[in-house]
């Protein structure tokens, strides 16, 4: 004998008793089973949820329950204008719990009936009357296993970039054509301190130690040895290599971006015009040539033909 479907009451007026015949009752099982099968699927997630699922749903297949009525149901709800959440929640409700009836609906109920319920309910955008399907979203899970609210991943700040001059306070005289006191950035992907060693005189005016007058100095004199390997500032290219009376042995790299280096007074040069090296690479070694007092290596660095202080680029030996 068929168990009487437990729902909720209400007015049902020119109601009509539905007559079908075998086959078209073989086909609304089929439909049904078919609907709980796919709904089983789209809900269940993992294998622990999955084998409970399964578990109600076999006991649904075998349980004494009216398909049919519970289908005709749901087909007249939906025909009489009813929202298509409270038909979908009773419809779970006629299925899994026939016994408890309507009250299920609010109180608990099965797994499947659960996560069906849920997911009805969220659903605002949700049409009252059945349309055609459209594309869903993927279904995120807010709940963690544990079943707390999983932590929300914050949005990494953006990386400050770095500004291309920094404004330096200068109150000194006057400084000669494309030189500044300002640092600028060189936008170079790594830099390398050409000699490690004691700055003997700095970037900027000075009393020149052979002529004894007041000029600029367009770069920094670093105390070494002769003979100590001179390394290349940063990734670049020859630009040239010379002699003269004042900077003895020198050469200049070109590194891209508008920035250049230049080495003077070497006891050696190790590179050839036009020749690629890496940054740290030995392209010289430090001496005396040229007009000095004494053995180091003149450093200047300039960026798109300005001069500037090699200080703010470079380490120096205390």
């Amino acid at each position: 004998m068929e168990k009487t479907v437990g729902r909720r009451a209400y007015p049902r007026t020119n109601r009509k008793k539905m007559a079908l015949g075998e086959r078209e009752k073989r086909r609304l099982l089929q439909l049904g089973a078919c609907l709980l099968l796919f709904l089983a699927m789209f809900f269940a997630k993992g294998t622990d949820r999955l084998g409970r699922l399964q578990e109600e749903l076999r006991g649904a297949l075998h349980s004494d329950v009216d398909f049919r009525a519970a289908f005709a149901d749901l087909g007249w709800s939906l025909a009489s204008g009813r929202p298509v959440v409270e038909a979908m929640g009773e419809l779970w409700t006629d299925v899994f719990m026939p016994e408890q009836g309507a009250g299920m609906v609010t109180s608990g109920g099965g797994l499947l009936y659960q996560s069906a319920l849920q997911t009805l309910r969220q659903g605002a955008a949700m049409p009252t009357t059945l349309t055609a399907r459209t594309a869903e979203p993927a279904y995120n899970d807010p709940m963690t296993a544990s079943g707390a609210p999983a932590a929300v991943a914050e949005p990494e700040p953006a990386a400050t970039p770095e500004p291309q001059v920094i404004h330096m306070d200068y109150t000194g005289p006057a400084l000669p054509d494309n030189t500044t006191m300002d640092r600028y950035a060189l936008g170079l992907a790594e830099t390398v301190t050409p000699v490690m060693a004691v700055e003997s005189s700095g970037f900027g005016w000075r009393t020149h130690p052979i002529e004894n007058e007041e000029k600029f100095h367009f770069g920094v004199d670093l105390a070494s040895e002769t003979g100590t390997t001179v390394k290349a500032f940063a990734a670049g290219t020859v630009d040239y290599i010379g002699e003269s009376d004042i900077y003895g042995q020198y050469l200049q790299l070109d590194h891209g971006n508008g920035v250049k280096s230049f080495y003077a007074h070497c006891s050696k040069l190790c590179v050839q015009q036009g020749q690629l090296v890496a940054a740290g690479e030995k392209v010289a070694e430090s001496g005396a040539t040229g007009d000095v007092t004494g053995p180091h290596l003149h450093f200047e660095l300039k960026r798109d033909g300005v001069r500037l202080n090699p200080e703010y680029y470079i380490e120096i030996q205390s």
